[in-house]
C-alpha cells in the first residue's frame, strides 16, 4: 500500500462518496459501496487502483458495482490495497451450542 498513486492523470477530481452503514446485514452491494467510498475518500481514481494492482479497469468497475462474477482474489486484492477487511460471523447462535465448534472468523 506504500505505492498509492495519488496523481490524477485525467485532470478530473475524484469526488468522495459516503461510506454505507456497515452495521446493516451484509450484501454484495454494501461491500461494493464500501470499496467505492474508501477509494474515492482516498482520492484515487479507478485507473490509479487498477494500474497499481495490475487488474483491468472493467474488473474494478464490476467490483464497485457489486458484480458477484469477479474473482475472489481480485476482490481481496482491492480490499487489501484500500485498507479494508471484513469478519465472517455465524448468524445461527445455536450452531456453536450444538456442535461446540465456533465458525466465527476474526
Amino acid at each position: 500500500m506504500s505505492n498509492l498513486a495519488k496523481t490524477n492523470r485525467t485532470g478530473k477530481a475524484v469526488k468522495a462518496t459516503p461510506m454505507p452503514n456497515l452495521s446493516e446485514r451484509f450484501s454484495p452491494g454494501q461491500l461494493a459501496d464500501a470499496i467505492t467510498a474508501k477509494r474515492t475518500g482516498m482520492k484515487l481514481s479507478l485507473v490509479d487502483v487498477s494500474e497499481a494492482l495490475s487488474i483491468s479497469k472493467p474488473t474494478l468497475v464490476k467490483i464497485e458495482k457489486g458484480n458477484t462474477n469477479v474473482k475472489l482474489a481480485n476482490l481481496l486484492k482491492v480490499m487489501e490495497y484500500l485498507g479494508l477487511s471484513f469478519s465472517l460471523l455465524c448468524d445461527d447462535a445455536t450452531s456453536k451450542q450444538e456442535t461446540g465448534v465456533s465458525d466465527d472468523w476474526y
